[in-house]
């Protein structure tokens, strides 16, 4: 019963989320996890919206949490090479978003993290084929939203 109500605060909160107004997201990702201290993507979500509101080691610590309850969990070993990404851990974050892109070979948001710190790196070569792959899903991603609109408005 608590995961259920646990579910229905997170959703509340991703709509928050969704138009950038992270406080009340994380009101909402607060209760959610007072329920369910060990709901994975409830985790995640709370990362997601510390990590846009620049509260980078906090966000790093909840995707950390959230991967040791579901190691299979690729949003939050995304979340996780942003944050570390923007904490400046290259290496670390290269580390994070392959094993995201490993799970989920279309997460944009992976692949383009992997380009950032391929480049920064110094590897031209590698970061251009992960751009390459980030670009071309966000393609397809965009006309598969885009058929899912032409279908809705018959």
């Amino acid at each position: 019963m608590a995961l259920k109500e646990a579910v229905e605060l997170a959703k509340k909160g991703l709509s928050y989320a969704k138009r950038t107004k992270y406080k009340e997201a994380l009101a909402y990702y607060n209760k959610a996890l007072t329920l369910d201290p060990n709901y994975a993507e409830g985790l995640f979500l709370r990362a997601s919206a510390l990590i846009e509101s620049g509260r980078y080691m906090e966000g790093l610590a909840d995707c950390d949490k959230a991967i040791s309850i579901n190691q299979n969990l690729s949003e939050a070993w995304s979340k996780k090479a942003l944050a570390l990404f923007y904490l400046e851990r290259i290496e670390d974050a290269l580390a994070a978003s392959t094993r995201a892109s490993t799970l989920n070979a279309n997460d944009v948001t992976a692949w383009y993290i992997k380009g950032v710190c391929l480049d920064e790196m110094g590897r031209g070569d590698e970061a251009q084929e992960a751009y390459g792959k980030s670009l071309e899903l966000e393609i397809i991603l965009d006309m598969h939203a885009e058929a899912k609109k032409i279908r809705n408005q018959r």
